[in-house]
């Protein structure tokens, strides 16, 4: 397969197929990349882990949330508890208000039933204005294969994607995560001890039930899974080659 994209080598155990640990896709994405490298979060029980892990390799490296006007009050609790924590470079970008709606409106609530504008207006193209903005050249998410069918042949390097998108948490399970937090008293949600074990927005979140997937609480019962911010030309999950030329030497 062809590792290189643009200049870029992957790991050559990553090209083998081999386990590579979150640790060791932190290293290389900071050599290759150096200080074009943001990380989005949005407080989630992966967010916070990896919030822990990428401070010990670059406690400066500036953290993306998005404000969507419509998390818990746990979920901007729990951002306050963990900046603080990590002294983390946090930057926050909101959803311009809407010149016909004043703050306290029920106009402005999302509908659970019809989702996806709401997704593409508070999620999406905030997202892209901040990329516009930051102009990284990668982009590291908390995402994980175990999480949901979409997510479940996740790379850990899309390098089929600008800005790359790294995600070093990809072959962790679930029961690999609570274990981190629980072993590096990491500071997460509460509202994951009450079910919900993967949080966004309150009208479109509820707890899972007993053998449901992660983000089966997500947008409950509509023919949706993703936001939106991780789709492109309509996937979700890009390999980062396909096949590899023999001659090609491998690099960290």
């Amino acid at each position: 397969m062809n590792p290189t994209k643009g200049g870029i080598s992957l790991p050559g155990a990553l090209i083998r197929g081999e386990e590579v640990s979150p640790a060791e896709v932190l290293a290389w994405t900071l050599e290759h990349f150096g200080s074009r490298v943001i990380m989005t979060t949005a407080f989630g029980l992966n967010g916070v882990a990896l919030i822990h892990m990428t401070n010990a390799f670059e406690p400066s490296m500036p953290i993306l949330f998005i404000d969507t006007g419509f998390h818990f009050p746990e979920t901007l609790e729990t951002k306050h508890r963990v900046v603080e924590r990590y002294g983390l470079n946090l930057i926050e970008y909101r959803v311009p208000p809407h010149p016909e709606f004043d703050e306290n409106s029920s106009a402005l609530v999302p509908s659970p039933e019809a989702p996806e504008l709401c997704c593409a207006e508070r999620k999406v193209e905030t997202f892209q204005r901040a990329l516009a903005e930051l102009k990284p050249d990668a982009v590291i998410s908390a995402r994980s294969r175990h999480q949901s069918e979409t997510r479940s042949e996740l790379a850990l390097i899309e390098l089929e994607t600008h800005p790359v998108q790294v995600n070093p948490l990809a072959q962790l399970s679930l029961e690999e995560v609570e274990r981190y937090v629980r072993e590096n008293e990491v500071p997460y949600n509460p509202l994951y001890d009450q079910g919900f074990k993967s949080v966004g927005c309150w009208p479109c979140t509820r707890p899972v039930e007993p053998g449901e997937d992660v983000r089966a609480g997500r947008w409950s019962g509509q023919d949706k899974q993703e936001c939106g911010i991780w789709i492109v030309d309509g996937d979700v999950v890009r390999r980062p080659q396909d096949e590899r030329p023999s001659s090609e030497p491998n690099s960290v």
